[in-house]
């Protein structure tokens, strides 16, 4: 439960407290607050907790807005892939006639094996567009080799 203190004070020293919270950027009460806990400690504070808070949610706000405008590309990419897969598939079932009974099993099984082979073609081409990390070792081995 938080309690309230009220303070009669002229118009100067009141002037005085807002204007010097104003500067530290935190409400008059927070600023009130610390000073009689500042008092009472001896040592005073360095920064406020509210400047704190302040320049931390400055630091994450400034993140998050960073991230989301790299992320903006990629994510229209994205959407871009997602419409040209949909209006494949709608291609190929609208075109490709219905498989047999008779012929199911066997078109499952060549479908099954055409489809592992294109995803190995996936991960090479993956493979070849991930460039590999070059290290100290493998550098010196390939210049011994060329030599």
């Amino acid at each position: 439960m938080r309690r309230q203190i009220t303070a009669y004070l002229s118009e100067e020293d009141f002037t005085k407290l807002r204007d010097e919270a104003e500067e530290r950027g935190i409400t008059l009460s927070r600023y009130i607050k610390e000073r009689l806990f500042q008092s009472e400690s001896g040592g005073g504070l360095t920064f406020s907790d509210a400047m704190l808070a302040a320049t931390e949610k400055r630091i994450v706000d400034a993140h998050r807005a960073a991230v989301a405008h790299s992320l903006k590309p990629i994510a229209q990419q994205l959407t871009t892939m997602l419409a040209m897969l949909d209006q494949f598939a709608l291609s190929v079932l609208s075109h490709l006639p219905e498989i047999p009974e008779a012929q199911r099993k066997q078109a499952l099984a060549s479908g099954a094996r055409r489809h592992r082979g294109w995803r190995a073609e996936v991960e090479e081409t993956l493979k070849q567009m991930t460039p590999a990390p070059a290290t100290g070792r493998k550098s010196a081995a390939r210049e011994g080799e060329s030599a």
